[in-house]
């Protein structure tokens, strides 16, 4: 089960138009039940993201904060090849970034 969680983690990434004024695509691949959290770094939405993490609690880890580390950590899940938190930096999704940084 762990590593069927990991392998969704790490091979999900995002296909949508991204809004931020930019006309960049952005594509999934990879498991679609997480690509929410893709989504919501390219959107800069924190309510989204924390609504996608409470959705994951039970599969992933039993709370909010375990949830976050989880998919945060240096093996979690991915977003067009690369962490959580650097895909947040690299999208200048500077409110998701604080908030994965500060629960951390």
């Amino acid at each position: 089960m762990k590593k069927l969680i990991a392998l969704s983690m790490a091979l999900c990434t995002l296909n949508a138009t991204a809004k931020l004024g930019s006309t960049d695509k952005v594509k999934y691949a990879g498991d679609l039940a997480y690509a929410n959290f893709c989504e919501a770094v390219v959107k800069d939405d924190v309510n989204m993201l924390k609504k996608s993490v409470r959705g994951k609690i039970g599969v992933v880890a039993r709370s909010n904060q375990s949830v976050l580390k989880k998919l945060t950590a240096e093996n979690g899940m991915s977003c067009n090849g690369v962490d959580l938190l650097s895909f947040s930096e690299q999208r200048n999704a500077s409110k998701v970034f604080d908030y994965l940084t500060s629960a951390k």
